[in-house]
Parts: C-alpha cells; structure tokens; sequence
C-alpha cells in the first residue's frame, strides 16, 4: 500500500510540474508546429484555389449570381437610372443578363482562385497561433489543459498507484521468498 501512494503521488507531482512548467513553456513551440501542419495540410492555397475554381462548385452559385442580376437588371436599374431603364425591353434586358452571365463565368474562377493563392501570404497560420498561445493570461493554458485532460490525468495517477502497488507487492514477495 505504501508504494501504491508513492506510485500515485509520484504520478501527482510529476503531472503537476507538466503542467505548470514543461507544457507552457513548449506552447510556442508546439503553436508553431500545429500552424505549419494546419498551413501545410488543413489550409492547402493550392487545394483551397483548386475547390474555389472547382466547375461544380461555381456552377452552383451560378443561380444566385444570376437572380441578383436579374434583380439588378428588371427592378434597382429602373431606380439607378431611370433613363437608360426607359429605353431597354425585356429582350435587351436577357441579352444584357445573358453578356454580364458569360463574363462572370470567365472572371469568377479566375478571381477566386487568385483570392485563394492570396489567401496563404496574408494568413500565416503559424504566427497567428504563436501569437494566440502568447496572448493566453498565465495560467489560461494549464486550467485548460486541466480542463481537457481530466480523464487522462485520473488514469495517469491511477496507473502509478497500480504500478507502485505491483512493485511493492514484487518486493514483499523477493523479501519473503529470500527470509
């Protein structure tokens, strides 16, 4: 029973001194590696431009785009400019829709896989989670590490308990056995 407390207490400080030192002090460190990853793998500019330009994907705002001209075109251009909508029937008003609709189709891919490939120089994903982790008030990052990893702990000072437990009962057993 003796060594089963030493075991669990051992386990206790050493979680304890995890925790509150080697954990926070390896936050930047880890922040970096987690937005390289995350810059690397989870937000992909290449795979991001693909998916934006991707065919399907734009075809499918393709209706929105074309209610908003329609609106643009039948109701708010009467209201914007009241002399060109007196002039224009609903025939010039489809081919209008029809000219502004290829257009966008050839300008939206283009534009949005631009925007993306932009995306990865104006987010640099590893300084922004350096910096997050660096702003966190001391103390933040271990209550949440607390907060996370209960279960773990718990098992964590468990096993120390069980394994002091069985290294003092090996021992007992050695020492009864050579008595």
């Amino acid at each position: 029973p003796i060594a089963a407390v030493l075991g669990w207490l051992f386990n206790l400080i050493f979680l304890n001194y995890l925790f509150r030192k080697i954990l926070p002090a390896q936050a930047p460190a880890v922040a970096a590696a987690a937005g390289k990853y995350a810059s690397g793998k989870i937000l992909n500019t290449d795979r991001l431009a693909a998916a934006f330009t991707d065919p399907q994907k734009l075809a499918a705002v393709r209706p929105l785009i074309e209610s908003h001209i329609d609106v643009f075109l039948k109701e708010k251009l009467k209201e914007k400019m009241p002399a060109i909508a007196m002039f224009i029937g609903e025939k010039t008003i489809d081919m209008m829709k029809k000219s502004l609709m290829e257009e966008i189709d050839q300008l939206l891919p283009d534009l949005l896989g631009s925007y993306a490939g932009s995306l990865g120089d104006k987010l640099d994903l590893e300084q922004i989670l350096v910096r997050k982790i660096n702003e966190l008030p001391e103390g933040k990052l271990e209550a949440l590490l607390h907060q996370h990893l209960k279960k773990e702990k718990k098992m964590f000072q468990l096993a120390g308990a069980l394994s002091g437990f069985i290294i003092g009962l090996v021992l007992l057993l050695l020492v009864l056995g050579a008595g």
